[in-house]
């Protein structure tokens, strides 16, 4: 989690941020898996005002679908609000498998799009891009901690994003902090 000053500095950023998506300044909240995305997105949405969470295991097509979210995010989501239209998305279950109901994206200020390779998934839109940098060791433990011992699908899971970090270089703008 991230210290108080960590979320002053954050929250100001934001705040001070042009939107680039109509009126909604969308902040890609980027970082492996149990890097803290999560914790920060709610420390966030909870000091910002009209802020909400997108949260892209959401828009995941399941374990095979780890990074084939993007188009479904820009037609779905950011297309329509950089449009001034309503927005939703199809929910991904992961319980059933398949999708499920639609999700309206309700930000009339700030959306912040968490989840690994959001800032891929938002260029062209994002106000802000923050990076989670935590190596893979603390985020093996801290999801041993969270959901038990490690399987075989979350290392798999896990060497995707490695590949997938090496071959995508961060844009000099974002903001890097540690998990």
């Amino acid at each position: 989690m991230s210290t108080a000053a960590e979320l002053h500095y954050l929250v100001e950023v934001i705040s001070t941020s042009k939107p680039r998506c109509g009126p909604v300044r969308v902040i890609a909240l980027d970082g492996g898996a149990a890097a803290g995305k999560s914790s920060l997105a709610a420390a966030l949405v909870a000091r910002l005002p009209a802020a909400q969470v997108l949260h892209l295991d959401d828009l995941l097509d399941g374990w095979a679908g780890q990074f084939d979210f993007a188009g479904r995010l820009r037609d779905e989501v950011l297309r329509p609000l950089a449009a001034g239209r309503p927005a939703s998305f199809q929910r991904y279950d992961w319980a059933t498998g398949k999708f499920a109901e639609r999700v309206p994206v309700l930000a009339a200020n700030t959306l912040i799009v968490e989840g690994v390779s959001a800032i891929d998934g938002c260029a062209g839109w994002q106000s802000t891009g923050i990076f989670l940098d935590l190596p893979r060791a603390e985020r093996e433990r801290r999801w041993v901690e969270r959901d038990g011992p490690l399987r075989p699908r979350w290392l798999d899971w896990l060497d995707a994003e490695d590949r997938y970090f090496a071959r995508h270089p961060l844009p000099p703008d974002t903001i890097v902090l540690p998990g």
